[in-house]
Protein backbone atom coordinates (compact mmCIF):
# COMPACT_ATOMS: atom_id res chain seq x y z
CA UNK A 1 0.00 0.00 0.00
CA UNK A 2 1.00 3.47 -1.46
CA UNK A 3 2.10 5.80 2.26
CA UNK A 4 0.48 8.65 0.07
CA UNK A 5 -2.63 6.82 -0.31
CA UNK A 6 -2.83 5.60 3.45
CA UNK A 7 -5.34 7.96 5.21
CA UNK A 8 -3.74 8.58 8.96
CA UNK A 9 -6.44 6.62 10.72
CA UNK A 10 -5.51 3.67 8.83
CA UNK A 11 -1.88 4.08 9.42
CA UNK A 12 -2.72 3.96 13.27
CA UNK A 13 -4.65 1.17 12.88
CA UNK A 14 -2.33 -0.98 10.82
CA UNK A 15 0.80 -0.17 13.52
CA UNK A 16 -1.74 -1.58 16.39
CA UNK A 17 -2.20 -4.50 13.85
CA UNK A 18 1.05 -5.22 14.02
CA UNK A 19 2.19 -4.73 17.61
CA UNK A 20 -0.94 -7.04 18.48
CA UNK A 21 0.36 -9.86 16.47
CA UNK A 22 3.87 -10.12 17.40
CA UNK A 23 4.13 -12.00 21.13
CA UNK A 24 7.39 -10.53 21.94
CA UNK A 25 7.45 -6.97 20.38
CA UNK A 26 8.27 -4.97 17.61
CA UNK A 27 11.07 -1.86 17.25
CA UNK A 28 10.25 1.02 14.99
CA UNK A 29 12.61 -0.57 12.19
CA UNK A 30 10.29 -3.64 11.93
CA UNK A 31 7.21 -1.14 12.01
CA UNK A 32 8.28 1.05 9.18
CA UNK A 33 9.31 -1.83 6.83
CA UNK A 34 6.19 -4.15 7.49
CA UNK A 35 4.05 -1.10 6.39
CA UNK A 36 6.04 0.42 4.34
CA UNK A 37 6.24 3.71 5.99
CA UNK A 38 8.92 6.34 6.17
CA UNK A 39 11.10 6.23 9.39
CA UNK A 40 10.09 9.39 10.25
CA UNK A 41 6.24 8.71 9.63
CA UNK A 42 6.56 5.59 12.06
CA UNK A 43 8.11 7.28 14.61
CA UNK A 44 5.70 9.76 14.26
CA UNK A 45 2.79 7.20 15.02
CA UNK A 46 3.92 4.80 17.35
CA UNK A 47 4.44 8.23 19.80
CA UNK A 48 1.03 9.21 19.48
CA UNK A 49 -0.18 5.88 20.56
CA UNK A 50 2.17 5.73 23.00
CA UNK A 51 0.95 9.12 24.63
CA UNK A 52 -2.20 7.67 24.84
CA UNK A 53 -1.32 4.58 26.12
CA UNK A 54 -1.94 1.89 23.18
CA UNK A 55 1.40 1.09 22.97
CA UNK A 56 4.55 0.69 25.51
CA UNK A 57 8.09 0.06 25.05
CA UNK A 58 9.59 -2.16 28.47
CA UNK A 59 12.56 -0.28 29.82
CA UNK A 60 16.45 -1.04 28.82
CA UNK A 61 14.23 -2.17 25.04
CA UNK A 62 13.61 -0.70 21.82
CA UNK A 63 10.51 -2.88 21.26
CA UNK A 64 6.62 -2.18 21.11
CA UNK A 65 4.15 -3.83 23.02
CA UNK A 66 0.58 -3.41 23.69
CA UNK A 67 0.35 -0.75 26.33
CA UNK A 68 -2.50 -0.86 28.87
CA UNK A 69 -5.37 0.12 26.64
CA UNK A 70 -5.04 -1.93 24.66
CA UNK A 71 -4.42 -4.98 26.34
CA UNK A 72 -7.91 -3.75 28.20
CA UNK A 73 -9.48 -4.16 24.59
CA UNK A 74 -7.76 -7.03 23.56
CA UNK A 75 -8.97 -9.02 27.10
CA UNK A 76 -12.38 -7.63 26.61
CA UNK A 77 -13.01 -9.66 23.57
CA UNK A 78 -12.43 -13.06 25.05
CA UNK A 79 -15.65 -14.82 26.15
CA UNK A 80 -15.89 -18.24 28.54
CA UNK A 81 -14.57 -20.82 26.42
CA UNK A 82 -11.26 -18.59 25.36
CA UNK A 83 -10.80 -18.36 29.40
CA UNK A 84 -11.54 -22.07 29.96
CA UNK A 85 -8.80 -22.85 27.37
CA UNK A 86 -6.26 -20.42 29.15
CA UNK A 87 -7.60 -20.58 32.69
CA UNK A 88 -9.04 -23.78 33.22
CA UNK A 89 -6.34 -26.27 34.72
CA UNK A 90 -5.01 -23.87 37.10
CA UNK A 91 -8.41 -23.03 38.36
CA UNK A 92 -8.73 -27.20 38.35
CA UNK A 93 -5.52 -27.33 40.71
CA UNK A 94 -6.36 -24.77 43.01
CA UNK A 95 -10.23 -26.82 43.42
CA UNK A 96 -8.47 -29.88 43.90
CA UNK A 97 -5.38 -28.83 46.59
CA UNK A 98 -8.46 -27.18 48.65
CA UNK A 99 -11.36 -28.78 47.88
CA UNK A 100 -13.17 -25.49 47.98
CA UNK A 101 -14.27 -23.17 44.55
CA UNK A 102 -11.74 -20.71 42.25
CA UNK A 103 -12.42 -18.38 39.84
CA UNK A 104 -10.52 -16.30 37.53
CA UNK A 105 -11.79 -12.17 37.58
CA UNK A 106 -11.54 -9.50 35.00
CA UNK A 107 -11.40 -5.68 36.09
CA UNK A 108 -14.44 -4.45 33.63
CA UNK A 109 -15.32 -0.53 34.93
CA UNK A 110 -16.02 -0.36 38.55
CA UNK A 111 -16.16 -4.16 39.29
CA UNK A 112 -14.46 -7.24 39.13
CA UNK A 113 -16.31 -9.72 36.90
CA UNK A 114 -16.24 -13.52 37.36
CA UNK A 115 -14.80 -14.78 34.29
CA UNK A 116 -14.36 -18.54 34.70
CA UNK A 117 -15.34 -20.72 38.04
CA UNK A 118 -14.43 -23.99 38.70
CA UNK A 119 -15.64 -26.43 41.68
CA UNK A 120 -15.51 -29.64 43.44
CA UNK A 121 -17.22 -32.43 41.24
CA UNK A 122 -18.43 -35.18 43.00
CA UNK A 123 -19.28 -34.15 46.79
CA UNK A 124 -22.68 -33.55 48.45
CA UNK A 125 -20.88 -30.29 50.21
CA UNK A 126 -22.42 -27.00 49.86
CA UNK A 127 -19.77 -24.93 47.78
CA UNK A 128 -20.03 -20.89 47.84
CA UNK A 129 -20.53 -19.95 44.07
CA UNK A 130 -19.05 -15.88 43.62
CA UNK A 131 -21.42 -14.07 42.47
CA UNK A 132 -20.99 -12.75 38.57
CA UNK A 133 -20.31 -8.99 39.92
CA UNK A 134 -17.56 -8.39 42.75
CA UNK A 135 -17.52 -5.19 43.66
CA UNK A 136 -13.94 -4.11 44.10
CA UNK A 137 -13.88 -2.52 47.79
CA UNK A 138 -15.37 -5.57 49.50
CA UNK A 139 -14.75 -8.69 47.02
CA UNK A 140 -11.17 -10.33 47.57
CA UNK A 141 -10.87 -10.52 44.11
CA UNK A 142 -12.02 -7.17 43.01
CA UNK A 143 -9.40 -5.63 46.26
CA UNK A 144 -6.70 -7.62 44.56
CA UNK A 145 -7.14 -5.89 41.74
CA UNK A 146 -7.98 -2.10 42.74
CA UNK A 147 -4.90 -2.47 44.66
CA UNK A 148 -3.09 -2.21 41.93
CA UNK A 149 -4.31 0.27 39.80
CA UNK A 150 -3.07 3.97 39.02
CA UNK A 151 -4.00 6.58 41.34
CA UNK A 152 -6.32 8.45 39.27
CA UNK A 153 -8.33 4.96 38.99
CA UNK A 154 -8.09 4.37 42.51
CA UNK A 155 -9.32 8.12 43.03
CA UNK A 156 -11.85 7.63 40.72
CA UNK A 157 -13.49 5.10 42.24
CA UNK A 158 -13.37 6.26 45.84
CA UNK A 159 -15.88 8.96 44.54
CA UNK A 160 -18.05 6.60 44.08
CA UNK A 161 -21.02 5.27 46.37
CA UNK A 162 -19.89 1.98 47.37
CA UNK A 163 -22.29 -0.57 49.18
CA UNK A 164 -21.86 -1.95 52.99
CA UNK A 165 -23.04 -5.52 52.60
CA UNK A 166 -22.02 -6.59 55.81
CA UNK A 167 -20.95 -4.94 59.06
CA UNK A 168 -17.24 -5.72 58.59
CA UNK A 169 -17.25 -4.24 54.55
CA UNK A 170 -14.83 -1.00 54.60
CA UNK A 171 -16.33 1.69 52.47
CA UNK A 172 -14.29 4.61 54.17
CA UNK A 173 -11.67 6.49 51.79
CA UNK A 174 -9.09 6.11 54.59
CA UNK A 175 -9.85 2.40 55.59
CA UNK A 176 -10.25 1.26 51.63
CA UNK A 177 -6.78 3.04 51.03
CA UNK A 178 -5.30 1.42 54.60
CA UNK A 179 -6.31 -1.57 52.56
CA UNK A 180 -4.65 -0.98 49.67
CA UNK A 181 -1.46 -0.35 51.35
CA UNK A 182 -1.80 -3.59 52.96
CA UNK A 183 -2.68 -5.69 50.16
CA UNK A 184 0.47 -4.09 48.29
CA UNK A 185 2.73 -5.06 50.90
CA UNK A 186 1.50 -8.54 51.17
CA UNK A 187 0.43 -9.55 47.86
CA UNK A 188 -2.72 -11.33 48.50
CA UNK A 189 -6.00 -9.78 49.00
CA UNK A 190 -8.59 -11.43 52.18
CA UNK A 191 -12.31 -10.59 52.24
CA UNK A 192 -13.47 -12.25 55.64
CA UNK A 193 -17.53 -11.72 56.10
CA UNK A 194 -17.04 -8.67 54.30
CA UNK A 195 -19.12 -9.50 51.03
CA UNK A 196 -21.20 -11.91 52.65
CA UNK A 197 -21.88 -13.50 56.16
CA UNK A 198 -19.96 -16.87 56.92
CA UNK A 199 -17.84 -16.66 53.78
CA UNK A 200 -13.79 -16.20 53.91
CA UNK A 201 -11.83 -15.63 49.93
CA UNK A 202 -8.68 -15.02 49.07
CA UNK A 203 -7.35 -13.15 45.66
CA UNK A 204 -4.64 -12.37 43.94
CA UNK A 205 -3.51 -10.13 41.48
CA UNK A 206 -2.64 -11.28 38.04
CA UNK A 207 -0.54 -9.63 36.22
CA UNK A 208 0.18 -9.88 32.25
CA UNK A 209 2.00 -7.99 29.96
CA UNK A 210 3.98 -4.90 30.82
CA UNK A 211 2.93 -5.52 34.72
CA UNK A 212 -0.48 -4.52 34.32
CA UNK A 213 -3.06 -5.64 36.68
CA UNK A 214 -6.56 -6.61 34.40
CA UNK A 215 -6.76 -10.13 36.50
CA UNK A 216 -7.54 -11.70 39.93
CA UNK A 217 -7.14 -15.26 40.87
CA UNK A 218 -9.03 -16.20 43.77
CA UNK A 219 -10.54 -18.87 45.95
CA UNK A 220 -13.45 -18.58 48.10
CA UNK A 221 -15.29 -21.38 50.74
CA UNK A 222 -17.47 -21.39 53.77
CA UNK A 223 -15.37 -19.60 56.52
CA UNK A 224 -15.80 -22.08 59.37
CA UNK A 225 -14.32 -24.91 56.53
CA UNK A 226 -11.95 -22.91 55.23
CA UNK A 227 -10.39 -20.37 57.64
CA UNK A 228 -8.32 -23.78 59.38
CA UNK A 229 -6.41 -24.46 56.26
CA UNK A 230 -2.95 -22.22 56.48
CA UNK A 231 -3.01 -19.01 55.23
CA UNK A 232 0.38 -18.62 53.85
CA UNK A 233 -0.07 -22.13 52.38
CA UNK A 234 -2.56 -20.18 50.38
CA UNK A 235 -0.79 -17.40 49.36
CA UNK A 236 2.01 -19.60 48.33
CA UNK A 237 -0.60 -21.34 45.68
CA UNK A 238 -2.20 -18.29 44.78
CA UNK A 239 0.88 -16.66 44.02
CA UNK A 240 1.80 -19.89 41.74
CA UNK A 241 -1.31 -19.79 39.84
CA UNK A 242 -1.43 -16.22 39.18
CA UNK A 243 2.42 -16.95 37.69
CA UNK A 244 1.00 -19.37 35.85
CA UNK A 245 -2.04 -17.71 34.47
CA UNK A 246 0.13 -14.26 33.79
CA UNK A 247 1.62 -16.24 31.72
CA UNK A 248 -0.88 -17.89 29.98
CA UNK A 249 -2.73 -14.61 29.51
CA UNK A 250 -0.01 -12.46 28.50
CA UNK A 251 -0.48 -13.11 24.91
CA UNK A 252 -0.39 -9.65 24.33
CA UNK A 253 3.04 -8.81 24.99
Amino acid sequence: MSETNDKPLSRYIRVLETVAHARTGVTLTDIARELELHPGTAHRLIRGLVALDLLHSPAGTKSYVAGARLQSLLHATMDRAGYAAFAKSVLDGLVAEFGETAHLARLSGDFAESVLMEQPSGSDRAFVQPGRQLPLHAAASGKAILAFQDEDFVARYLTRPREQFTERTKVGETAIRNEIDRIRADGMAVCDNELDSGVLSYGHPVRIGGGQVLYSVGITGLADRFRPIDRSRIKLRLSEAAADLGRRLGFTG
